[in-house]
């Protein structure tokens, strides 16, 4: 049966263990597509952030948790932060003494403080500094002072030492803004900060109705906070065996740990392969 998947990247595609994407997963993937299915990679990562995954075997793509939305050529939907917000969200997390990440089209920008915490998270544990760097730059990333300054913001980050809140800055921030917390390297922790008025189920929406389909045909799949709505939301929402407690608890189906092949197996049980 033609289903619609939507599957985040981080620790549901991407393994922050291993610093790599299960084969396994693409292969999954590949065979969605090949039986009639769609594909979509849906994330709090901004484009730029996704560099490396623009040339995967999917569909389209939902970046910054519904705010850009792109199915091959087309931008079906852009929504980014006005400037003059993201400067002032930018000093409310310098004032919490956390480091700033802004995601953009073409380019991520950190600040030092974020930018050294960031660096171990998207390598192999076991990798050099330079590999480090490099796998930076293919992710999108960039140091602030680089900044294109007409490159559209649309999602921002913030981060802070393990012993250290995110409520302080979580109570500052404007609304509709929201943080979550969505990763963990051995060096720090991170949040996103999006516009609360747009959620990953909006852009899920916006693309199933593109398709002329329906939410029941849709199928959600993350391990994360910023991914319940998306669970919810969707037909059948899946959770990942590494996920976080809550999002398991909003799931309707729990398949493996990422690094035991939790993808493959979750399209297998729900006979999308």
């Amino acid at each position: 049966m033609k289903k619609i998947l939507f599957l985040d990247i981080d620790n549901t595609l991407y393994s922050g263990k291993t610093g790599k994407v299960p084969p396994s997963a693409i292969t999954a993937v590949e065979q969605a597509r090949a039986n009639g299915s769609l594909v979509f990679l849906c994330t709090g990562r901004s484009r730029a952030e996704a560099s490396r995954y623009l040339n995967y075997p999917v569909d389209g793509f939902i970046f910054s948790s519904g705010s850009r939305i792109e199915i091959g050529s087309i931008l079906l939907y852009d929504h980014p932060i006005q400037p003059k917000m993201v400067e002032e969200i930018a000093e409310m997390i310098r004032s919490c003494h956390m480091g700033v990440l802004l995601g953009g089209a073409k380019y991520a920008y950190l600040d030092d403080v974020c930018y050294s915490g960031v660096i171990h998270y998207f390598s192999r544990p076991d990798a050099d500094e330079a590999t480090k760097e490099k796998d930076m730059i293919e992710n999108g990333m960039t140091h602030m002072e680089n900044r294109i300054m007409d490159d559209p913001i649309y999602k921002m980050g913030a981060s802070k030492s393990h012993s250290g809140s995110f409520e302080p800055l979580a109570e500052i921030l404007p609304k509709p803004f929201r943080l979550i917390q969505t990763l963990s390297s051995p060096e720090a922790d991170f949040g996103d900060i999006s516009d609360g008025s747009i959620m990953k189920s909006d852009g899920i929406r916006r693309v199933v109705r593109y398709y002329g389909m329906s939410m029941e045909d849709a199928i959600g799949i993350g391990d994360s906070g910023n991914d319940i709505d998306m669970i919810k939301a969707c037909g059948i929402g899946v959770a990942m065996g590494n996920a976080e407690e809550e999002v398991k608890q909003a799931a309707d189906f729990i398949t493996d740990d990422i690094d035991a092949d939790g993808i493959l197996h979750a399209f297998e049980a729900l006979h999308v392969i």
